[in-house]
């Protein structure tokens, strides 16, 4: 059963694969996290203080994935055990790939509650970072990652079609604030069809192809540059 992310809890035990989102410490409130987890979505959670990293270990760390077992009683929702199956230690050794791994977090962070694909977005986090630990240039996963989270939520900009007037788009292409226009629309930005080409594969081909794919020599600026660009569709979220 898949919970709304607004909906609260029926009283009882639950055990989830899911990551940490956040957490945050305080001598008031001790420690709390904000768990994502798969058909419960997005949730805070009091880990029982005193010697809680000594009792949950590293599972209770940002960018952590693992199976949570939680209970929710009528004061609130605890984390009772959890048990780590993937650490992403790895990514730690590059600093590119690790604050490229923080910035899709903090992304996810902003969107998990203004939205119900819970389940899509978390295996997109999740296969996100998998090509993250298997080395492949930051660069484009950020852009795959970017593009995908818009698409799950309605907002992705075509490749194929003028966001104006709808044509398609055969040749060079042009980016307005709306998305990618045809010449007839507007002549502001102009995107080669190489360009186009290079982002419609790195936004939409599976993740083997994409892996493949990403070896090959490929101008990294244009998806610095459009990886902006698509973070501004979230801004209005």
């Amino acid at each position: 059963m898949q919970y709304s992310n607004f909906e609260k809890l029926e009283q009882g035990y639950y055990e989830q694969a899911g990551t940490v989102i956040q957490r945050k410490d305080s001598l008031k409130n001790g420690l709390t996290l904000l768990l994502f987890l798969r058909d419960l979505g997005p949730r805070w959670v009091i880990a029982p203080t005193g010697s809680s990293k000594s009792r949950f270990g590293g599972a209770i760390e940002p960018m952590v994935w693992g199976l949570y077992n939680i209970y929710q009683s009528p004061s609130g929702l605890y984390l009772k055990s959890s048990e780590i199956k993937e650490d992403f230690l790895l990514l730690r050794r590059c600093s590119k790939h690790l604050h490229t791994a923080l910035r899709l977090y903090k992304t996810v962070s902003r969107v998990i509650f203004t939205t119900h694909e819970s389940n899509d977005i978390l295996n997109l986090l999740w296969s996100s970072m998998l090509l993250l630990k298997d080395g492949c240039t930051s660069e484009l996963v950020e852009f795959r990652f970017t593009w995908r989270l818009l698409n799950l939520m309605g907002l992705a900009p075509s490749f194929k079609q003028c966001v104006l007037c709808g044509s398609l788009i055969n040749e060079s292409s042009f980016w307005c604030d709306d998305g990618f226009c045809c010449s007839n629309c507007t002549s502001d930005i102009l995107v080669n069809i190489s360009q186009l080409k290079d982002m419609r594969c790195a936004a939409m081909l599976k993740q083997e192809d994409f892996i493949t794919w990403s070896e090959n020599n490929i101008d990294i600026d244009i998806f610095n540059d459009f990886s902006v660009k698509l973070k501004k569709f979230l801004s209005s979220q």
